[in-house]
């Protein structure tokens, strides 16, 4: 009888010894053991530690980031803006004003341009003015669509309006012009071209209708993404235009308040299916109507809604580029369709930038003075400041904006 106890005694201690020599090579499922660094696992006490949280740090930001985290916010607010402004050289006022909030980019106008010479100097000297203040650079941006809408007539192809192109010749014709209007623009400093036009418009009295491919959407759908695939070839960033269509519509935003009364089974079998070609086709930038699209948002225009900008721009048709505003100095979005005067500036366009971005837009054009350009700026930082848009939606914006630079050689990496 003691025999027989003294030999489980034994055993028992046996099997505890065996089980602890096993101990740091579990194979129980889930069960994870710390590395040793050496110490026999059968004598080490260490208690396994989760590893700790990831924590960022200035190395694992992008370069989008970087240059973001060393702006001021009134610098971010003036990130958002595409401006114009008047005469061939830049005047001083200009000079001074971006060398204090150089702007997101420049709009160029037929006035700003007198010869092919003078247009390399005029973005050469703004880039350089640009980029002494803030390694961000200039977006230059023109409406180089064709037709009666050419800012540019050197170096680049004399180009027909979108109606005769579109029935005239085939989209790979008109993708080699495109191809050529890209090559002269970069030629002589244009980064951005505001176009192609992807509203479809059948109404012979809209201002859009030689500026449109047809009135088909399929036959419009085909001549965008030809166009927008030559302009990406060549390395130009390119914009389609109007959102969600203002072919659905009377009337010009330049001077009116616009509606459009289609329903929704019009937005989706004739206005929309051009503007997700492009998207598909990896458009860089997307511009909104100031049109008031009562089928998705009877109170707002489509540039300062939110219905249009996140739900049907983003979450449905899955874009995730820059969201550009049509001119805020419009009269449909409350700035003036007049000439601004000197030192006047619009409260109309400063309030509806602000709306424009809390709805998700992120690049403004605005062709205002530069008193207006200033009213905008502060009316931005204000509304962060008292928390009428968050500041986060205002870092998002000036990301896109950077990553599309950054990602076209514009910005200088830091």
């Amino acid at each position: 009888m003691c025999r027989r106890l003294s030999i489980a005694i034994l055993t028992v201690v046996l099997l505890g010894t065996l089980l602890w020599g096993c101990a740091g090579t579990s194979d129980i499922p889930g069960t994870t053991m710390p590395p040793t660094s050496g110490t026999s696992s059968a004598t080490s006490t260490t208690t396994f530690q989760p590893p700790p949280e990831p924590t960022t740090t200035t190395t694992e930001l992008s370069q989008a980031e970087r240059l973001l985290r060393g702006m001021t916010r009134a610098e971010k607010a003036a990130q958002i803006l595409l401006i114009g402004f008047g005469g061939t050289t830049p005047s001083p006022e200009l000079r001074a004003f971006i060398a204090t909030h150089p702007p997101g980019g420049v709009l160029l106008l037929e006035s700003n341009v007198a010869s092919t010479a003078q247009l390399r100097r005029l973005t050469e000297d703004l880039q350089g003015m640009a980029l002494k203040a803030s390694p961000a650079g200039l977006l230059v941006a023109v409406d180089q669509e064709g037709g009666t809408v050419q800012r540019i007539h050197y170096q680049v192809p004399d180009v027909p309006s979108a109606r005769v192109l579109g029935q005239t010749s085939t989209p790979a014709e008109a993708a080699g012009i495109a191809a050529e209007t890209a090559t002269g623009l970069l030629s002589v400093g244009v980064n951005m071209n505001l176009a192609p036009v992807a509203d479809v418009v059948a109404d012979k009295t809209s201002f859009l209708y030689r500026r449109s491919f047809g009135s088909d959407p399929v036959a419009v759908s085909g001549f965008v993404t030809a166009v927008l695939d030559a302009y990406q070839d060549a390395g130009l960033i390119s914009t389609v235009k109007h959102f969600p269509g203002h072919g659905s519509a009377r009337g010009n935003t330049h001077s009116d308040v616009v509606t459009s009364d289609a329903g929704l089974k019009d937005f989706e079998s004739i206005h929309l299916p051009p503007f997700r070609a492009a998207i598909s086709a990896g458009v860089e930038a997307v511009m909104l109507a100031h049109v008031v699209a009562k089928a998705y948002d009877p109170d707002h225009p489509a540039s300062s809604s939110a219905i249009i900008v996140e739900d049907l721009l983003r979450d449905n048709l899955g874009f995730r580029g820059l969201v550009v505003t049509d001119d805020i100095q419009m009269e449909a979005a409350g700035g003036s369709s007049g000439d601004p005067q000197p030192g006047e500036a619009s409260d109309g366009a400063a309030a509806y930038a602000v709306s424009a971005l809390g709805a998700g837009c992120d690049l403004l054009i605005s062709t205002g003075s530069l008193a207006q350009q200033q009213a905008v700026i502060d009316a931005v930082v204000t509304a962060v400041q008292t928390g009428t848009i968050e500041e986060s939606r205002l870092d998002e914006a000036v990301l896109r904006i950077l990553e599309v630079k950054l990602r076209h050689g514009i910005s200088k990496p830091d």
